[in-house]
């Protein structure tokens, strides 16, 4: 017997305070990067002045389009796997995609910042110094930007593809979108695991042109999808406690999303255990330098909480089935693996640049981030205004109603 599923549920309108509260946030963020571009001005940074504001707005920027990649590669998943369960939060991950065109905007304002972040972009430091003079051919300003603008649009076209057939077979029931998706959700998979390794190396590693590591791209897709994830977790926490979805999405997909936390909280554990089990025995000075610039200048304390604020904290509140069952237990577990996810990304990007800790820089960090999270949840919400919150015409959405375990 199909289920009837009340329209009320579905249905979603932002609500005047949300929008308040989201528009906050965007402005935080831009009075905190405006504010960090001219109260701390050029500081001394390893390489020479850096404005710790333009790395302030590389975190930000990696943090949510990652995020929003990794809706898309949750859409993907689910596809390609076929999977019944998760059909009724699926939706919400295909808005994620929506918000990739307006992540690929931030990234190319962090672009104007080059100079100031990677080292490698000065021709006058390139010319003196070999190993990055003969890492020229792919480290040099147009590529870079080239590169990554292509693949920042390829990742947009996928996240639209897949939320427009969604919408489509709300309307028609035609199960071939569903078969399509499936096709498309394979390409996308292979695209993504490449795409995403090279943004990272860009993006993050080349920070420190001398240093390489060839797990970085994977380490930061786990630290990625366990915050993605507490996302998931927490969007749905804002819809049921505002009256949506209702028994859609019940305790046992709530418990499916708990465990998939709880799995890469060990994953992310295990990935980065490696990379720095790896480097450490195999002891090189071209590679344990950059641990090393975490250990000192006031960096040391962030580098020694990591694996308990990651890993540890988050693995013991989830051990017990209970606490994955739990919604409102559970995002308050996700939203301390999120706000870890960001204090990483800091300790990547920062020490790259600059010798000591700033804690003014911290903060500066956390505002422009909530800045771009503002941006990526009212982007997310916008979209959810367009449809319904869950695929009504998937032609696995009732296999999912009646999931259990």
């Amino acid at each position: 017997m199909k289920t009837e599923i009340e329209e009320k549920l579905i249905t979603f309108k932002m609500s005047g305070s949300t929008k308040t509260t989201l528009f906050g946030m965007i402005v935080l963020g831009i009075l905190s990067f405006v504010g960090g571009f001219f109260m701390l001005s050029h500081e001394t940074s390893i390489h020479g002045h850096s404005n710790p504001a333009w790395s302030a707005l590389l975190v930000s920027t990696y943090f949510v389009l990652g995020i929003a990649l990794i809706g898309v590669f949750y859409t993907a998943i689910s596809h390609v796997t076929g999977a019944a369960w998760s059909v009724s939060f699926r939706r919400l991950t295909e808005a994620y995609g929506k918000f990739l065109p307006i992540g690929l905007i931030l990234l190319v304002a962090t672009f104007f910042g080059i100079h100031d972040l990677y080292e490698w972009s000065h021709s006058d430091v390139a010319a003196k110094d070999h190993l990055i003079h003969h890492k020229g051919a792919y480290l040099n300003a147009n590529f870079f930007v080239i590169r990554l603008i292509i693949i920042g649009v390829i990742w947009s076209i996928f996240g639209y593809i897949f939320h427009k057939n969604s919408l489509k077979q709300d309307t028609d029931k035609n199960p071939e979108h569903t078969k399509f998706n499936a096709k498309l959700g394979g390409g996308f998979l292979v695209f993504f695991a490449a795409s995403l390794s090279v943004a990272s190396f860009d993006l993050l590693m080349s920070l420190t042109p001398h240093w390489f590591s060839t797990m970085f791209g994977v380490y930061c897709f786990a630290g990625l999808a366990q915050a993605g994830v507490g996302t998931f977790i927490i969007f749905i926490r804002y819809f049921k406690k505002n009256g949506y979805l209702g028994n859609l999405v019940n305790e046992n997909h709530i418990h499916d999303l708990g465990k998939y936390l709880f799995g890469f909280c060990v994953f992310y554990a295990y990935i980065g255990f490696s990379q720095f089990m790896l480097i450490w025995y195999a002891n090189m000075p071209e590679e344990t330098f950059w641990y090393e610039q975490r250990m000192v200048g006031g960096w040391g304390w962030i580098t020694a909480m990591l694996p308990f604020i990651k890993f540890i904290i988050p693995f013991l509140l989830l051990l017990n089935r209970p606490s994955k069952r739990d919604l409102g237990f559970l995002s308050k577990v996700a939203m301390w693996v999120v706000f870890t996810e960001v204090v990483e990304l800091y300790w990547i990007v920062f020490p790259s640049n600059f010798d000591t800790f700033n804690v003014v820089g911290f903060l500066v960090t956390l505002g422009v981030v909530i800045g771009g999270l503002g941006m990526f949840i009212f982007t997310v919400l916008k979209s959810l205004e367009s449809g319904k919150l869950i695929p009504v015409g998937d032609p696995r959405l009732e296999d999912c109603l009646h999931h259990h375990q």
